[in-house]
Formats: structure tokens, C-alpha cells, sequence
């Protein structure tokens, strides 16, 4: 939720959300930095333990495509076996506190995204589900930027939101450059759009919307007949099959999965956006059916290798590097998750 510039409005996002996890039990500090050949060792015997499991499993936010490219690289260095499931931010959270609830805990890793990951791990720490992240090797080393670290969750992927678009059904001239280009009555029953009861991701993205432009956008871009989408990937399926010419918000994870397949599809990045920010989370290791292999899966996500890896689709943004992302991008902040019930009545089907 930090980023280069004035336009990246998270430190007091950041101060806030620190004081949340403070006022936490069981939460861990940052741990002091250690040597170089403390890290070896460590790691040295976490892969070792990790290969006498031999598999691993998580669930996803992000899409299929960036999870498989992660996990064919993590079992193709480690020898190790991996299983995901893909689900959208708000459902993979209920499915695994269902599972916690139920004492099967059936992953021992999550990426989860938007704001709501943050009241999520702090009441899976309290419960016992969940480990800070602070003990994997690539933190303590002092290598992923500790500014990424929130409370027991670490930064994983910056997805930039961005208007998808059919290049067959638009022309070049006709191709939207911003967000409020989508009110020209040119597009209307043209346009998809996220159902906010679907994702908080989408949520943030509303009320950037309205910070910016006013509630009035939101009126407005209801009243272009939209037709709404619960999820990025079928959304940029539905709009590489041509049910609609322009998608928004859409991200280039999902966007690039259907194109790599030649699908008609391209996107545009406002100067003004936001983005669904994923996070790596831990199942508590008592917990945990590959307690060790999920830890090494989690310190790869959150190392330069891996890290890349997933956010390699064009658009995509590494915490190890932010120079890609946009002049006017503001991380999503708490706060947005209040303005639900408005945005659902505002801009919902």
C-alpha cells in the first residue's frame, strides 16, 4: 500500500493499519535483520523439510494464469508438488474461514485481496489460524521492503485497475483514454462493470471513482445500461467473446490470459486509479498439513524471483519495483469499505 510519489496516498493508511495490528494479541514484530549465514541455514533446512512433504497448497485472489506461472517455477526449482484454487477476494475468505471454523484446514497458504484482508488476518490471528509472516528467511534477511509488510501479511501483488476493451468492436478513435470518457452516450450497453456485492476490490475502486469525480459518475456510468461482472476472469472472458466492448475495472492479469489464447482484447491505463492489492497470508504452522512447504512456497511469492514472476503480465507492478506504476495511482484505503451500502445503491444492479 506504499508507492513513489505524491500521488500514492497510503502513509496514513499505513499508520492506521499498523495500529490496528498493535492493539492485536499474537501479533509479531518486525524481526531483527539476520546474517547471511543465519538466512543459508535456514533456508538451507526449510527446503529440506519442505521436500520431505513433497506438496503444497493455497487459494488465490489473484488469477489462475499468475498463480500457475508461480507455481510451475516453485515446483520446478523445488521439486515440490503445488495445488491452488483460484476465488475471488470476498469468497476465498469465507471458504477459508468456513474450513478454520470447522478445524479442516485444507490450504497452508491464501492470497487474499482488498482492504478486508486486514480485518481478515487480524481475527485469524486471534483464532489461531493464521502465523505472521515476519519468520519467513526473505523478511528477516532484510530483502522484500519491510514498507510492504502489514502487521502478520506481506504485499504481494499490485494489481493496477485499467479499461479493458474489445479491439474488434471499437475502433481506435473510439477507445476510451479515462474513466469519465465511459459517460459518452457512445457507449451505452457497451459497458461491463464489477457488481460491488461481489468484491471490496471493486468497492475501492468506486469510491476512488467518487472521491474523484463525485457520486454523480457513479449515477451516470449506472445509467449506460452496464452489465455486471462478479469476477476479473469471466469478465474478461465475456469480453474477449465480444458481450461487451469495454470492461472496467480490469486488470492485466486477466486481461492477458485470454489474449495469450488470441483473444481480441487490450487495455488502456488511466492516469487515475487504484488497483486490488493481494497479500500473502500463512496458516498457522500447528495447523498446517504441509506446514514447511507452505512457508517456502510464501518466502518464494515474496522474493524477487517469485515476486516478478507473479506480477509479470504487462501492466503488472513487483513491490520490487514500482517505476510501472501510474503518475495518479492512490492505493485503496480502509475507509472505502464503509461507503459499501452507498456504492451498492449508487452504481449495483
Amino acid at each position: 500500500m506504499m508507492g513513489s510519489g505524491k500521488a500514492f496516498r497510503s502513509i496514513a493508511s499505513t499508520v492506521f493499519i499498523c495500529a490496528v495490528f498493535a492493539a492485536s494479541p499474537g501479533v509479531l514484530a518486525q524481526a531483527a535483520k539476520a546474517s547471511p549465514a543465519t538466512i543459508a541455514a535456514e533456508m538451507d533446512a526449510l527446503i529440506k523439510a519442505a521436500k520431505a512433504e513433497g506438496q503444497v497448497s493455497f487459494y488465490t485472489a489473484p488469477t489462475e494464469n499468475t498463480a500457475k506461472r508461480v507455481a510451475d517455477a516453485f515446483t520446478a526449482k523445488y521439486g515440490i508438488r503445488v495445488q491452488f484454487v483460484r476465488l475471488a477476494g470476498n469468497p476465498l475468505m469465507q471458504r477459508y474461514a468456513a474450513e478454520a471454523e470447522s478445524g479442516n484446514f485444507a490450504t497452508d497458504m491464501i492470497i487474499p485481496a482488498g482492504t478486508s484482508s486486514i480485518t481478515f488476518a487480524e481475527a485469524g490471528i486471534k483464532k489461531g489460524w493464521l502465523e505472521p509472516v515476519q519468520e519467513l528467511p526473505v523478511i528477516k534477511s532484510g530483502e522484500f521492503p519491510a514498507r510492504f509488510i502489514f502487521g502478520p501479511m506481506a504485499l504481494a501483488q499490485i494489481g493496477v485497475w485499467n479499461i479493458g476493451y474489445n479491439t474488434e468492436k471499437l475502433k481506435p478513435a473510439d477507445v476510451p483514454k479515462d474513466f469519465p470518457a465511459l459517460l459518452d452516450p457512445k457507449y451505452k450497453g457497451q459497458i461491463m462493470i464489477g457488481d460491488p456485492a461481489a468484491a471490496d476490490s471493486y468497492v475501492e475502486f468506486y469510491s476512488l471513482m467518487m472521491d474523484k469525480y463525485g457520486e454523480s459518475f457513479l449515477t451516470r456510468l449506472k445509467a449506460q445500461n452496464p452489465r455486471y461482472f462478479t469476477s476479473t476472469a469471466p469478465g474478461a472472458q465475456s469480453l474477449a467473446a465480444g458481450e461487451a466492448s469495454i470492461l472496467i475495472p480490469a486488470l492485466p492479469n486477466s486481461t492477458q490470459a485470454v489474449k495469450d489464447k488470441g483473444a481480441p482484447v487490450a487495455l488502456v491505463a488511466p492516469e487515475v486509479t487504484t488497483g486490488a492489492e493481494s497479500y500473502v497470508m500463512l496458516t498457522h504452522r500447528s495447523k498446517a498439513k504441509n506446514p514447511n512447504a507452505g512457508r517456502l512456497l510464501a518466502n518464494y511469492f515474496l522474493a524477487p524471483e517469485g515476486n516478478k514472476l507473479f506480477n509479470a503480465d504487462p501492466g503488472g507492478v513487483t513491490v520490487y519495483d514500482l517505476s510501472g506504476l501510474p503518475k495518479g495511482y492512490q492505493s485503496p484505503t480502509l475507509s472505502a469499505i464503509a461507503r459499501k451500502p452507498l456504492i451498492q445503491k449508487l452504481i449495483g444492479p
